[in-house]
């Protein structure tokens, strides 16, 4: 039957997306190989995608999906970079679906935009069907965007209820489709340590769920090598055969224990693990790229802007020329003009200039003329005064000899 292999939140919707299409990636498992004995040929526009069949819900175009996500979280202010996107894995079986068969392909991505629907009918969700897995079965990965496009809030729902959700919208289809519907499958758990869980007492496979679960919490593990290199410094010792993969550890009563992925659960075995590390390893490139692209956008953004300026500013003198031209053709007949009436008025001021001086000359021989004139006039007046004076004086008498009288003095009696 079709199943729901995995439920998990993912922090980048571009990441999500980017990873899902998987442009210019190597297919896995030979893939590549077994589509040509097949005689198999992906659609033209996913040539050189990991996707073999694409769609989605709520007016979503897979080839501007990440955008049509921004735009929505933008506009419901929901851009924060933390679980912005619910990843669905839905996978169906070789006799429900059959890889070699091109239609199949879609009818699988169909059945996913329809279990899309079923159980996010307010959210936009994009589906890409891949056929890389082992075994090559036909699978889904469902996108959902967290934002609710009615209310704007984002989607919070509790993983188990999530899980459950699916499971029960999957089973109804798997039903409709006349598939046989069987339960999912879980994490394992034998009878022992189901009652060893009740009793609340030390289950040495839970320990090493818990001790695997850990070490896949830190997400900058990205690659099998260092997902095994820490766990051994948990004390779990890694170990890989052909698909599968073992845990060995001493346990809390120090006795060896080991375990296969697969008894564990469906995501602790090889494949699952991978295509985790896979994922994170993906996400990762693609943020170097985007600091990348980012920083490069960023240094074309400012030698546009500064070609811009010197553009625009050639422009504006390109702009100013011919007025430049015009005002210097119209301000040379006036500055001629202008060069011509200096010139006479410096001709103007140059003979008034030597009217003054002659004026002044004349001034001053004038001057000098009648101060000459009045002098003269002055001496002949000074002389006729002087002849008129001599002439009108009265001439001396010759003086008469003095005589001398004796006279008594009163008193005296001769």
């Amino acid at each position: 039957m079709a199943t729901i292999a995995k439920i998990t939140n993912g922090a980048s919707a571009a990441s999500a997306l980017n990873y899902a299409l998987g442009k210019d990636k190597e297919l896995h498992n030979d893939t590549k190989q077994w589509l040509k004995d097949n005689r198999l040929e992906r659609p033209p526009e996913l040539t050189n995608c990991r996707a073999v069949a694409v769609g989605g819900t709520n007016g979503i175009d897979i080839s501007i999906a990440n955008e049509q996500f921004k735009i929505v979280q933008q506009a419901f202010n929901q851009t924060a970079r933390r679980n912005q996107v619910l990843r669905i894995t839905q996978s169906f079986a070789l006799n429900e679906l059959d890889p070699t068969n091109t239609r199949d392909w879609q009818r699988a991505n169909d059945l996913g935009c329809e279990l899309a629907e079923k159980l996010y009918p307010d959210y936009q969700t994009a589906v890409y069907t891949h056929l890389d897995g082992q075994n090559h079965i036909l699978h889904n990965h469902i996108i959902i965007n967290k934002v609710n496009l009615q209310t704007g809030k984002k989607l919070d729902e509790r993983k188990g209820s999530a899980v459950e959700r699916a499971r029960n919208a999957n089973d109804e289809i798997s039903k409709e489709q006349g598939w046989k519907v069987i339960e999912p499958v879980r994490e394992h758990q034998s009878r022992t340590e189901q009652d060893l869980t009740k009793k609340g007492q030390y289950s040495y496979m839970a320990d090493l769920r818990g001790r695997i679960d850990t070490t896949m919490q830190d997400t900058s593990i990205c690659d099998f090598k260092t997902f095994s290199d820490v766990l051994t410094k948990s004390g779990v010792n890694v170990s890989v055969r052909g698909q599968n993969v073992s845990y060995a550890f001493l346990d809390a009563n120090k006795k060896q224990r080991r375990a296969r992925g697969k008894r564990l659960g469906a995501d602790y075995d090889k494949e699952a693990i991978l295509s985790e590390l896979e994922r994170r390893n993906s996400e990762q490139e693609q943020q170097f790229n985007r600091d990348d692209q980012s920083r490069a956008d960023s240094a074309l953004r400012e030698t546009e802007r500064t070609d811009t300026a010197l553009e625009q500013r050639e422009r504006q003198a390109q702009s100013r020329k011919p007025r430049i031209d015009q005002l210097r053709n119209a301000v040379k007949p006036i500055a001629d003009h202008l060069q011509h009436f200096t010139g006479a008025v410096r001709e103007f001021a140059g003979k008034v200039e030597q009217r003054v001086i002659d004026s002044k000359l004349y001034k001053d021989v004038a001057s000098r003329f009648k101060a000459d004139l009045a002098k003269q006039e002055q001496a002949r007046q000074n002389a006729i005064k002087q002849d008129l004076a001599k002439r009108m004086a009265p001439k001396k008498q010759p003086q008469q000899p003095q005589r001398s009288y004796y006279r008594e003095p009163e008193g005296r009696s001769r």
